[in-house]
């Protein structure tokens, strides 16, 4: 039914190096993400004098089919080892993350403080009943649907898109080709794993003194806007809120309100020199 997975091969998907200034962030993607995600923000700042170096987190990427044997603690180790030594040779550094690399980046944080911190739409839960009892299904129930969970909306140019990293050769407009996506099954150990570092994340907030620009989509079902308001909420430091009317692919040069967010990202940044 479906063509063979072959993901994320293009070089729009590798980790990257923008040189710049002494100034310096770090760019981290989220589930099931590469560097190309975050790559307009990391345009932002490089246009702004800032190095900026996006990375690949491991089983990501061309690596996806090893991602079921990944943990987060592998996930986190790639974070601060890179962060480190960034900050050898750069001051200030920001630590940068969407979504699950937003859990990552402040995961991190805690241990290897950066100057500051840029989130868009962190990832801390899923409201659902199965998602908090995931530690007791993973023993009976190895594999989930995901997509089912996701609903996806295949006339959206953002998901065909996504499936298309995944799946290049996929007939999105069969009807039988859409099925196969929703039942396709992952590990659940995967999920697993993301569920700890959004807890983790979540209550290490208070803890986290640095100044942080969070960016939010208002219409985002998937890391939904109060979960993100309670980060805002418990974080220690002082925090830069800003909602715009976006789903999750949130970091979107081509939207309405991406001055907006560009403009707020240069006055929290200038801050910092």
């Amino acid at each position: 039914m479906l063509p063979p997975i072959t993901a994320f091969q293009g070089a729009e998907h590798a980790p990257f190096l923008m040189q710049g200034g002494k100034a310096a962030a770090l760019m981290v993607h989220g589930f099931p993400g590469t560097p190309a995600d975050v790559r307009p923000l990391a345009d932002c700042l490089n246009a702004l004098g800032w190095t900026v170096q996006g990375i690949l987190l491991p089983g990501f990427g061309a690596q996806i089919e090893t991602l079921p044997k990944r943990t987060h603690y592998e996930w986190s180790a790639a974070v601060r080892e890179a962060l480190q030594a960034l900050q050898k040779d750069h001051a200030p550094t920001v630590l940068v993350g969407h979504s699950m690399g937003g859990a990552l980046a402040m995961c991190v944080a805690a241990e290897v403080p950066p100057e500051a911190l840029i989130l868009t739409a962190p990832f801390s839960k899923i409201e659902n009943i199965l998602w908090s009892m995931m530690p007791v299904f993973r023993t009976f129930f190895p594999e989930v649907r995901p997509f089912r969970l996701l609903r996806l909306d295949f006339s959206k140019p953002e998901v065909r898109e996504g499936i298309r990293n995944f799946i290049p050769d996929a007939d999105l407009d069969d009807p039988r080709v859409q099925q196969a996506i929703r039942d396709l099954r992952l590990p659940i150990n995967v999920f697993e794993q993301i569920r700890q570092v959004g807890q983790r994340a979540f209550s290490l907030a208070p803890q986290l003194k640095m100044p942080a620009f969070i960016l939010q989509g208002t219409h985002d079902t998937l890391v939904k806007p109060h979960l993100t308001r309670q980060i805002v909420s418990r974080y220690g430091g002082a925090v830069r809120y800003l909602e715009v009317p976006a789903e999750h692919d949130i970091i979107n040069p081509h939207a309405p309100y991406w001055s907006q967010v560009t403009n707020a990202l240069r006055e929290f940044v200038e801050q910092l020199l």
